[in-house]
């Protein structure tokens, strides 16, 4: 959004979101009479309606993003929108968020991994590491990343090696640990309580 929005309407820009509704409604009725004058005068009037009707919706979205990230910083909105699993908006106002550093792509990364994209959201982490490598957070992150990876390459590996062979099937019960599991049900657990943001 540009800081000319606000002054567009004639307001200063930690406007309510009453005083811009305002503000555009007695804009666009002085505007909208004018419209119809012959000349310069009409044509300009136009161009001002659809000024002030830009300025109008950019100022909504900005008060809208104050009121997602209250206090804290839009990081912080961003990871609170991702616990929420609110996904959609966590990623619109992590979009609107510039430069995109260490920290963005990290926070991209955590927004892939809760869709389940996660050769997309590895990406992310390493190149969040690009920017930033001394950083422990993303370094620990990775790793449980390729630790995942490894485990579930390895369970698949096993799956063809066994369908290669054509086994019998087993009897019910059979190949059952100590707790009742078969081995793939108790590798998919583990990999399910992996969580390498701990949310």
């Amino acid at each position: 959004m540009q800081k000319s929005s606000y002054l567009i309407l004639g307001l200063k820009d930690n406007a309510t979101l009453q005083e811009v509704e305002n503000a555009y409604r007695t804009l666009k009725e002085k505007y909208q009479k004018l419209c119809f004058e012959e000349g310069e005068a009409g044509s300009s009037a136009a161009k001002m309606l659809s000024k002030i009707k830009i300025a109008y919706n950019d100022c909504i979205e900005d008060i809208k993003k104050r009121e997602i990230v209250g206090d804290g910083t839009l990081f912080q909105a961003v990871e609170r929108l991702i616990k929420e699993d609110k996904l959609n908006e966590a990623q619109q106002l992590l979009d609107d968020i510039e430069p995109r550093d260490g920290e963005w792509h990290f926070t991209q990364a955590h927004i892939f991994y809760k869709r389940n994209w996660f050769l997309e959201s590895k990406s992310q982490v390493e190149m969040a590491l690009t920017h930033d490598p001394d950083n422990e957070k993303y370094r620990q992150t990775l790793e449980a990343l390729n630790k995942k990876q490894s485990s579930v390459d390895d369970m698949v590996k096993a799956q063809r090696q066994s369908r290669a062979g054509y086994q019998q099937p087993r009897e019910v019960g059979a190949g059952m640990g100590d707790g009742g599991l078969c081995s793939y049900c108790a590798t998919m657990l583990c990999c399910n309580a992996i969580c390498w943001f701990c949310i």
